[in-house]
């Protein structure tokens, strides 16, 4: 299970801000989904082989055999800043 403890180590990590009452409901749906976690281990899966996809499809190709990808142009013409032509993004780290 997981504490109080943890999810604020977490959440400073990711530099988020809770309330008491947030931790408190974040503290009870984390117990929840390791609940379920726990209850996926006991599931038997001695005879089962790794899926590593769910459909057989490869991706869209062009007829040429080239894929569908936009340029480097096109792509940071969705953005507010670029630098060295690639997105510049704010420090998150220190």
């Amino acid at each position: 299970m997981i504490t109080r403890d943890q999810i604020v180590h977490i959440a400073g990590m990711a530099k988020l801000k809770f309330t008491d009452e947030e931790l408190d409901e974040f503290e009870e749906k984390f117990g929840q989904v390791m609940g379920f976690v726990e209850k996926i281990k006991e599931v038997d899966t001695e005879n089962v082989e790794p899926t590593f996809t769910i459909n057989d499809e490869e991706g869209t190709m062009k007829e040429n055999g080239e894929s569908q990808t936009l340029s480097r142009e096109e792509v940071l013409e969705n953005t507010v800043e670029s630098q060295y032509g690639y997105f510049k993004i704010l420090k998150v780290v220190e």
